[in-house]
């Protein structure tokens, strides 16, 4: 469970996730620099702490190409986009057209809704076990845990209704949030927005609303090639800033707020 925006502001690209993971997933994650010989290019990567286990959630690599996607489960056959290495696969592309053209080559299929840009194009991919739809995006757009282009329907929201009301509401709002995003504190706001907390309903939930609430939040900056992060509940914690020159563990971290 996720919510997610992009927005054209100026001459890069800002992407943005909130990560509300669900009982069987792992709750903690961490920011990790990944530079192996494997790695076409550097990458920082927003993964579950546990090595043997999968769980990569969104990142960017040294060319400002960054991705984010959610989990739209439409059928029993579907792979989720975090598993292992999908997203590190990705992200060895030099452009966001490339990333793609990965993404497109995958057998079988990843399944989710996505976005992935660098610092000129953007493109939303809406993926299942059979097919990709891809659209190249031109301001802004926000997608949830449901498909606005393809037909297929989450099969969770059959399982609880619920879930495709929060899914929709989150939409809603992030979409009324976008346009004015002008900065990347103002991309912090979107995350952490609070309306609809009456309904346990907003986009950032509290630990004290759910058990399924707002865990963590990244945004991507792909001119720049920032990384801000919450590694907690982002309306509680705040965000923190990362580069490939401010890298986690190796030097002074700025706290934003």
């Amino acid at each position: 469970m996720c919510t997610q925006a992009v927005k054209r502001v100026n001459d890069t690209w800002y992407l943005m996730k909130t990560r509300d993971p669900v009982s069987w997933m792992r709750y903690e994650d961490e920011i990790t620099l990944f530079e192996s010989p494997t790695d076409k290019f550097k990458k920082l990567i927003i993964q579950n702490p546990v090595p043997y286990e999968d769980g990569y959630y969104g990142g960017i690599n040294e060319n400002g190409v960054a991705f984010i996607s959610t989990f739209v489960r439409t059928s029993d056959d579907q792979i989720s986009y975090i598993r292992k290495p999908y997203i590190r696969l990705i992200l060895d592309a030099k452009n966001a057209k490339e990333a793609v053209e990965i993404i497109k080559s995958f057998n079988p299929k990843i399944g989710g809704n996505m976005f992935v840009a660098d610092e000129v194009q953007c493109f939303g991919i809406e993926a299942t076990a059979k097919e990709y739809f891809v659209e190249e995006i031109t301001e802004s757009s926000v997608k949830a845990n449901h498909f606005s282009h393809l037909p297929d329907r989450n099969l969770n929201f059959d399982k609880d209704p619920e879930f495709e009301k929060w899914s929709k509401t989150h939409e809603v709002r992030a979409r009324e949030l976008v346009t004015g995003i002008k900065t990347l504190d103002d991309c912090e706001k979107l995350l952490s927005d609070r309306e609809n907390c009456e309904n346990k309903m907003a986009i950032c939930t509290t630990p004290a609303e759910a058990k399924v609430f707002t865990y963590s939040a990244m945004i991507f900056d792909t001119k720049n090639k920032l990384i801000r992060y919450a590694q907690g509940c982002p309306s509680e914690v705040g965000f923190k800033e990362y580069s490939f020159d401010k890298l986690p563990g190796k030097h002074n971290v700025k706290q934003i707020d």
